[in-house]
């Protein structure tokens, strides 16, 4: 479908109390609509002027699950099969399926190109979704990316809200889920400032600070910290072979202060998370992987976060979790209505290096908010979890098509330790979900 572009053109001349007469002109050619204030001269129209370009798609989601899941948005992003929970007569509860239908992911947004500033090519971008900012707000509109870039020959910089440096987009799990392969990919978006800055032809250097806003229960640990995140990226890129080193640095103050009557705690979490990537694009077939060691991974809404430790009188100490992962995706190209793929996807919740003994300990990031991590006596987490994602794509042409997946997501369950791992009495619990989502892009 053709878009439509809408171009507004401004003058400084709005500043001034005599304004010339508006004029209102359709250009034929383009399909726009142009808005000039007079008096303005063609030069200063031509460097003033404002391109606007709307974009995004109409997302139906028709799902089933064999289990109970622990997930967001109405169990539209499953997470981890639910641990087993046996009633009276030893039946378990969980083992229960599930069905629903969604389209809370369509989205709609806004490209814009401006005119050149200190050299720069300017253009920015606005989109929303249906999804909402908690469980209970599923339905309501919410911020995804509101990003403005300055391009110059080699440098790019971008201000605002996008995905965070760590998720490449030129390396994603091609899944129809859309929590893109998590808990086992890093997933998060974050305001954040990225320079971006080309080396030569195939290789670039990415340097960000990010903060953090939706992807966790409570943003006041990240900023009580009084720092950013910061990030460093070597990418490679080429027709057919992509490949970067990322790192990501995050200081955490989980508590201002600690226990009743309360004691100030200066103790602050700090975690390094590591990224490998690589995509080979060829006609048949196009291959991503990634290999993920992450600390504090519920940030990026995986498996982990970090455990804090209390005792009275004290102020509480914390360590970070360690999480390892990896994945791979498969998918066909062809010219033909029908194509396949395949992901599939590991992460193991190694849990605290140096646990405090003692102390009473307690889990905290958003993987504890949901209940898949804990380190309390007699409470469950999970050790580790794997998946495996078939899919076949139906394509009607560029704007239609429809998706088929079965995500198969097995999770080990274990006695919650205070390091935050799931050890001893382990449960594997098994989920398969029946996906159907239709796309109707514009």
């Amino acid at each position: 479908m053709k878009k439509k572009t809408l171009q507004l053109v401004c003058s400084l001349s709005l500043l001034c109390p005599v304004l010339g007469v508006a004029q209102n002109t359709t250009d034929k050619k383009n399909d726009s609509l142009s808005l000039t204030v007079n008096p303005v001269s063609s030069k200063e129209v031509k460097d003033l002027s404002v391109k606007v370009s709307f974009y995004g798609f109409l997302r139906n989601y028709i799902f089933y699950d064999t289990r109970q899941t622990i997930g967001a948005g109405e169990n539209l992003v499953p997470l981890y099969p639910k641990d087993r929970q046996l009633d009276v007569k030893g039946n378990d509860i969980n083992d229960a399926p599930k069905f629903h239908m969604l389209s809370v992911l369509s989205r709609a947004g806004i490209n814009v190109k401006g005119p050149k500033v200190l050299g720069a090519e300017t253009a920015g971008i606005l989109e929303a979704e249906f999804f909402g900012s908690t469980e209970a707000g599923i339905n309501e509109l919410r911020l995804r990316h509101a990003y403005v870039t300055f391009d110059w020959e080699k440098t790019q910089l971008g201000i605002g809200q996008y995905w965070n440096p760590i998720v490449i987009l030129d390396c994603l799990p091609n899944v129809v889920n859309y929590g893109s392969g998590s808990p086992t990919f890093a997933l998060n978006r974050n305001p954040q400032v990225r320079l971006t800055q080309k080396l030569d032809e195939h290789f670039k250097i990415i340097a960000a600070v990010t903060s953090q806003r939706d992807f966790t229960p409570n943003t006041s640990p990240y900023r009580d910290s009084g720092m950013p995140s910061t990030h460093l990226q070597l990418q490679y890129k080429s027709p057919n072979f992509i490949a970067g080193i990322a790192g990501q640095y995050e200081v955490l103050r989980p508590q201002l202060s600690s226990g009743n009557p309360p004691v100030v705690n200066h103790n602050k979490v700090k975690s390094i998370t590591a990224v490998l990537y690589a995509k080979v694009i060829t006609k048949p077939l196009t291959i991503s992987a990634s290999a993920i060691m992450a600390q504090n991974a519920a940030t990026f809404v995986m498996l982990g976060g970090f455990m804090g430790y209390s005792a009275p009188g004290e102020a509480d100490i914390f360590r970070t979790m360690n999480t390892r992962s990896a994945w791979i995706d498969f998918q066909q190209v062809t010219d033909k209505k029908i194509a396949l793929g395949l992901f599939a996807g590991a992460v193991k919740n190694l849990g605290a290096n140096d646990p405090v003994q003692g102390r009473t300990p307690t889990a905290y990031g958003v993987t504890a908010a949901w209940g898949a991590v804990s380190g309390t006596p007699g409470a469950r987490s999970v050790d580790h979890l794997w998946k495996v994602v078939p899919r076949v794509d139906w394509i009607l042409n560029k704007n239609i098509k429809f998706r088929f997946e079965v995500e198969n997501t097995f999770a080990t369950w274990g006695d919650a330790q205070i390091s935050g791992r799931g050890v001893g009495n382990e449960f594997n619990a098994k989920n398969n979900r029946f996906h159907l989502a239709t796309f109707f892009m514009f």
